[in-house]
């Protein structure tokens, strides 16, 4: 084991001594050894946070608490350390990285020796690695504006024309058996196929993946036979990339269920995930804020392993008809703030079967072109409403 107290003697020295401010910048209180040099670091950094930092207020502060001891304290006033703060920081810094990595590394290893989910180690490992201390440098930790301006910006594709691109996530919402399902059946299936539903255009085709824990392998056929023929008649040359997970029962509250979808949903590698409906992705329904937290972090995660777009399929719980309030998802507020589209469909009284597509709550993304409705066609079970027509033909009567 490494031996660091000169290092973290010589940072007390220096901080006590008119360099605190160098110091506090570039270490803290858990690269020090517990006990006295924890004691004497929390005393300097309230003396400097209140501006009473100075020796003999440091010597009276000690006494007063009754810790560290005075002999401390009197060596570390005295040591006369020679060498940089930057230099005692980068290698107590180091230090502590590679006691924190060998913890890290430690507990992973029992965790596999015990039994648990391997893939569920592994990423548990990461995430504990990813917040691994960085080393001591004041400038390494935040953006200059020229820094930020430099930025090279690659757009996203999309993978829905028009709509989602990779990496954004949709919460689409509504009334049990209003439609969602054939509707996002249609928009993923026809990205399958590559081409657009929305305009019937050709698009790129795209990978898809269905965690349908709604409809079972009948009711997913249904949907299907009233959109796979016209996509094989319009795309007759493309074999789709288009998968439905067998399984639906999922509770991603439960740590072998979720490192199971995990390894699935990373060993396709869809361009475009489907999951819902979202209550039956975990077995719990008293605990709302619990398990809708389980599901965001497993979409965040599987976004940030493969940058795919997810929509999650939910339903609405509050409000009145046509109402935004209406549209809002079940259960756990949550919700609100995480998607950067959400979206509700509800129906509307027409002669024809039609459905309004309104937010409920703001898109974080600026210039898409999701539809205001969506009517029932002649072509596939679903037409878009947009903006010009809505007004022309609907508004008057509808809105």
């Amino acid at each position: 084991m490494m031996d660091t107290t000169e290092w973290q003697d010589a940072l007390l020295y220096h901080a006590l001594w008119g360099q605190a401010a160098d110091v506090l910048s570039l270490v803290g209180i858990d690269d020090f050894d517990p006990g006295q040099r924890q004691d004497l670091f929390q005393i300097i950094e309230r003396g400097y946070l209140t501006g009473e930092l100075d020796a003999a207020w440091v010597k009276d502060e000690a006494i007063r608490i009754g810790k560290p001891s005075p002999n401390y304290v009197a060596f570390v006033m005295t040591a006369g350390f020679t060498g940089t703060v930057s230099y005692y920081s980068n290698r107590l810094r180091e230090a502590s990285i590679r006691r924190y990595a060998r913890v890290a590394l430690t507990r992973g290893l029992q965790h596999l020796e015990g039994g648990s989910d391997p893939l569920e180690v592994v990423s548990a490992l990461k995430d504990e690695l990813q917040a691994l201390p960085k080393a001591s440098n004041s400038e390494d930790d935040c953006w200059t504006i020229q820094d930020i301006m430099s930025l090279d910006i690659q757009e996203n594709k999309f993978t829905i024309p028009g709509i989602l691109q990779r990496n954004e996530r949709l919460v689409l919402t509504g009334s049990e058996g209003g439609g969602k399902s054939v509707f996002i059946y249609q928009l993923l299936t026809g990205a399958a196929y590559g081409v657009d539903t929305m305009t019937l255009e050709k698009c790129e085709p795209q990978r898809v993946m269905f965690i349908d824990v709604e409809n079972n392998e009948f009711q997913a056929r249904a949907n299907l036979e009233k959109i796979v023929p016209t996509l094989t008649g319009m795309a007759p040359d493309v074999t789709p990339n288009w998968r439905s997970l067998k399984r639906r029962v999922v509770n991603l509250l439960d740590t072998k269920d979720r490192a199971d979808i995990l390894r699935r949903v990373m060993h396709y590698s869809p361009d475009i995930l489907y999951m819902g409906t979202a209550y039956k992705l975990t077995d719990i329904t008293d605990e709302t804020h619990r398990a809708v937290r389980a599901i965001q972090s497993v979409v965040d995660r599987i976004r940030q392993e493969i940058d795919c777009t997810v929509i999650v399929e939910h339903h609405a719980g509050h409000g009145h008809m046509n109402d935004r309030n209406n549209m809002r998802p079940e259960g756990s507020s949550y919700w609100l703030r995480w998607p950067d589209f959400g979206y509700g469909m509800m129906p509307l009284q027409t002669p024809t079967r039609m459905m309004r597509l309104k937010a409920w709550r703001g898109d974080r993304v600026m210039g898409r072109t999701f539809p205001v409705a969506i009517k029932q066609s002649g072509v596939l079970p679903w037409a878009p409403v947009y903006q010009d027509e809505w007004d022309a033909v609907y508004a008057h009567t509808l809105d």
